[in-house]
């Protein structure tokens, strides 16, 4: 009997003792994880925030980035100018001083940007060997060479205007589809899609002044002066992707823009 009551006792004080917390340990430890996660979650929203702040035109002005954007800008403009101060004037060119018919005029342009069409096509096949800065440079400078020759020597007749003009657009139109795959490379992913469009952004104001600056030195009669206004400024491009152009062709785009 007297150990019975002992066994009973000692349950109801084992019934009375206060109890932890259910699951308090187990508890403390999600809410020490939870805590853990939300301090990595706040670094990481931070280093986002930082990066963010440097992607932007600060960035691609400063810096290794300061040059390349620079000298995209204006191989850029240079490609753009050449293109559209020719093909906008070839058809009245033809027409005013040449006397060729609309129809006509139509199809000696139509040659003209035909020919560049397979400047592309071969760029595109052989850039990865030659690379990119040497594909630019080459190319504004063959254009050069080709619109220099017409403004001095070749221009007098409407057979010669079409040979030169297709010549040189096969290397200006070269250089030109380089550029799409050039530019992207220069820049990291964070500010890419900024670089690129600034690129393009630029080449806009040489579409824009091509054709004025052309349309104002024809309007003085000087059709050889206008090629080789083109050619200098073909010149321009070749000699800034020559000297400044950085070469990206055979690397990572890690060690090229990191």
């Amino acid at each position: 009997m007297r150990a019975g009551r002992a066994l009973r006792a000692r349950v109801a004080a084992l019934a009375r003792r206060p109890r932890p917390a259910r699951g308090g340990a187990r508890d403390d430890g999600l809410d020490r994880g939870e805590g853990r996660e939300d301090h990595g979650r706040a670094a990481a929203a931070s280093v986002a925030r930082e990066s963010h702040a440097r992607s932007g035109l600060r960035e691609l002005l400063t810096g290794r980035y300061r040059k390349r954007t620079l000298v995209v800008c204006a191989l850029w403009f240079c490609g753009y100018f050449v293109n559209y101060g020719i093909s906008s004037w070839l058809p009245t060119i033809y027409g005013s001083r040449f006397h060729l018919n609309l129809s006509d005029a139509l199809l000696y342009s139509t040659v003209t940007s035909c020919a560049g069409f397979l400047g592309c096509l071969v760029v595109a096949l052989t850039v990865d060997r030659i690379g990119r800065r040497h594909t630019v440079t080459w190319c504004l400078g063959g254009a050069a060479l080709c619109l220099l020759l017409l403004g001095l020597f070749a221009g007098g007749s409407a057979s010669s205007v079409l040979i030169w003009t297709s010549l040189s657009a096969v290397f200006f139109f070269g250089a030109n589809i380089c550029l799409y795959l050039y530019t992207p490379e220069l820049f990291p992913t964070r500010m890419r899609a900024l670089g690129t469009s600034l690129g393009g952004a630029v080449n806009r104001l040489g579409v824009i002044l091509g054709p004025i600056v052309v349309g104002a030195v024809y309007a003085g009669g000087a059709l050889g002066t206008v090629f080789v206004t083109l050619a200098v400024v073909a010149l321009v491009g070749s000699l800034t992707a020559g000297v400044a152009a950085e070469e990206t062709s055979g690397r990572q785009l890690e060690d090229v823009a990191p």
